[in-house]
């Protein structure tokens, strides 16, 4: 640990793959999103949220509405935006249904890049710009906003004050600048995932160049980033794994049910199938389940269930809740749904 501070695919199931983020403009990322051994229902601290947002993709516009997650049933669209403006860098929903986070692509492009962290109001229908950034990703309370931050950093932002600590990665190199990272929040909210997308380099099968907490970008890192109370500055340990990377395909995040400074990782293993893991910050790891002929979407902010996409041509949308080891499906699945992005 180091620290510092401040079978085949089926072809939509690859093609929403390749369709994640700019960096997909250039190679291959997968769909990044918005966990125990046992899973029980006294560990539960709070029902799960009766909705989630969704973002369809129908190749030139991409439309957000908002979906129940107890029949998969439309509840309302919210808003159409343009493909050329739209990127599918992080979109988060706030656990109250307030707002929606999501990244926007800025009309004007300078010589200083950065995509455009945005909140939607459910109920002004009101855009606001955040900050510059991407992969935004909010508290289980609701209370904090953490994004990637232009150029080599993790923001976290107090949405009550707007206060805002910030924190350097430049030791992960060029991953540290997270466009297309995969970052969740633990369940007690003083701690931060970040997994670190590969570059190109790995994506073709040459040797890396670059390097990511002391390794190469070919084997699995977290960076978890502690957040205590302000003014405290942020502080972060890459933890190594064993194994390769998790990713560059779909990963979902989520705080454990059963510890608040547990990670639960649902990770798209290439092999057409979900492998969901708990892991903890001292980079223990212990197999849940494992989901064939899968692709994994989004935990609920309480951990214990789980969209993902399943079977082929066109794959189906399905949410399951997770016990003990064991899924059960609930009684809905979608084939119609076009996903470009989707948060709980």
């Amino acid at each position: 640990m180091c620290c510092f501070s401040q079978s085949q695919p089926s072809a939509m199931i690859v093609a929403m793959r390749a369709r994640n983020g700019l960096v997909a403009l250039a190679c291959l990322i997968g769909l990044a999103v918005v966990m125990v051994p046992s899973l029980t229902s006294a560990s539960v601290a709070a029902p799960p949220p009766t909705t989630f947002v969704v973002v369809k993709d129908d190749g030139s516009r991409s439309q957000m509405s908002i979906y129940s997650s107890s029949t998969g049933a439309l509840v309302r669209p919210l808003a159409s935006f343009s493909d050329q403006a739209f990127t599918n860098n992080g979109l988060a929903y706030a656990p109250d249904g307030s707002g929606v986070y999501f990244t926007l692509i800025p009309p004007h492009r300078t010589r200083r890049f950065s995509l455009r962290v945005m909140r939607f109001d459910v109920a002004t229908g009101r855009q606001t710009f955040v900050a510059d950034g991407a992969q935004p990703a909010i508290s289980s309370d609701g209370t904090q906003l953490a994004y990637g931050a232009s150029p080599r950093g993790l923001a976290v932002r107090d949405l009550a004050t707007g206060q805002t600590r910030t924190i350097g990665l430049a030791q992960l190199g060029t991953a540290a600048q997270l466009e297309s990272a995969t970052i969740g929040w633990l369940g007690d909210g003083s701690d931060i995932a970040i997994i670190p997308a590969p570059t190109a380099w790995d994506l073709v099968g040459r040797p890396p160049k670059l390097r990511w907490c002391g390794t190469t970008q070919t084997h699995a890192v977290i960076v978890f980033v502690h957040v205590p109370a302000p003014p405290t500055p942020l502080t972060a340990d890459c933890v190594h794994l064993a194994g390769p990377a998790l990713g560059p395909g779909a990963i979902a995040l989520a705080g454990s049910p059963a510890s608040p400074t547990t990670l639960l990782v649902a990770a798209d293993t290439h092999g057409d199938k979900t492998l969901v893991e708990q892991i903890t910050q001292s980079g223990a790891v212990s197999p849940v389940l494992t989901i064939r002929d899968s692709l994994p979407l989004s935990f609920d902010p309480s951990g214990t269930q789980l969209l993902y996409l399943v079977g082929h041509s066109p794959p189906t949308l399905t949410e399951a809740t997770i016990d003990n080891g064991q899924l059960t499906n609930a009684s809905w699945r979608d084939r119609r749904l076009a996903l470009g992005a989707l948060a709980w």
